[in-house]
């Protein structure tokens, strides 16, 4: 039956001079504080560089829906301009007793003409 075996620590054999024994001495832990601060600053590096990536995204998303909202903006004006274009284009091609009764019509209504006898009442009273 085997033993188990006792973890050693590392040793690092020195070099002996000419004439002395050879000696066996341990590894000291200054290498690890090294590593210690480098995983350190990675980690900070790696928290910061996440942070920023949050906060573009963010302002991304804001920057996206400001645009969506003024894409819609901009597609309403757009009906209504095509809505206005449309009615445009059917008077320019009135002729004859259309064209008579739109002049006519405008002339009444938006800038406040009468016909001969006709006479324009006025409700005060606002019923």
């Amino acid at each position: 039956m085997k033993l188990p075996r006792k973890k050693r620590a590392a040793v690092e054999p020195v070099i002996p001079e000419r004439d002395g024994p050879r000696e066996l001495k341990k590894t000291s832990k200054k290498p690890a504080k090294k590593h210690k601060l480098r995983y350190v600053l990675l980690t900070l590096a790696v928290i910061g560089f996440v942070f920023y990536a949050v906060i573009t995204i963010i302002n991304q998303s804001v920057k996206i829906a400001e645009k969506r909202a003024e894409l819609s903006e901009l597609q309403q004006h757009i009906n209504v301009v095509e809505i206005e274009s449309g009615y445009l284009e059917k008077v320019r091609n009135y002729k004859g007793a259309e064209l008579a009764e739109y002049m006519e019509r405008i002339a009444k209504e938006d800038l406040g003409y009468v016909g001969e006898g006709e006479r324009i009442f006025i409700n005060v009273a606002g019923d």
